[in-house]
């Protein structure tokens, strides 16, 4: 009876544990207004974003109303095809963002952008011209690539991207080890 108790306290416990780390799992947005002008490198929060092409192969500066799709503020490869490399403090359990390639008025074809994560896991999306704009834009959303902590985006054009959010790994999984080891130290003291 005392272990039945026991066990259904450790079991309660660890559901309370995942409940509560799931509502502090959110999305973490990147506002590049804060770094207007400047250059990568660069950080923003947990987020820290570099080119191989580095110093200055990106710069953060206004949309300016080139494209419909994208943000404010944008971060730009200045009309130059080059790699984007982000890494971020924690693991991420996903990643999402508005993007705009080079290749004026659409003409180029195949306008593919590629996101791969450290982890190897690659996706590819395709972007289209939207309403009278000059670039074509799409949206990657990246949510089934498991758990990451960079990610590289790459594309045969320049490539302007906006509107960053990632999503953390959920601190349940650290939570519902802990819970699994008070588990076990209940059950070794009934």
């Amino acid at each position: 009876m005392v272990r039945r108790a026991h066990a259904a306290t450790a079991a309660a416990a660890c559901a309370l544990l995942l409940a509560a780390s799931s509502a502090f799992a959110g999305e973490t947005s990147y506002d590049f207004s804060t770094v207007n002008g400047a250059v990568t490198p660069a950080t923003i929060g947990i987020a820290t974003f570099t080119s191989p092409s580095d110093p200055g192969a990106f710069t953060f500066g206004p949309n300016a109303g080139l494209y419909t799709d994208l943000g404010p503020y944008v971060l730009s490869s200045a009309g130059v095809p080059a790699t984007l490399n982000i890494a971020f403090s924690g693991a991420q359990d996903g990643v999402s963002f508005d993007f705009a390639l080079g290749d004026f008025f659409g003409l180029g074809g195949s306008d593919i952008l590629t996101v791969t994560t450290n982890t190897g896991f690659s996706d590819t999306v395709a972007a289209s011209l939207v309403g009278s704009d000059f670039f074509p834009e799409g949206s990657v959303n990246l949510t089934d690539a498991g758990y990451f902590t960079s990610i590289s985006i790459s594309s045969a054009y320049p490539i302007v991207i906006a509107d960053l959010t990632s999503v953390p790994e959920p601190a349940s999984i650290i939570l519902l080890t802990a819970g699994l080891l008070g588990l076990g130290a209940v059950r070794r003291r009934v």
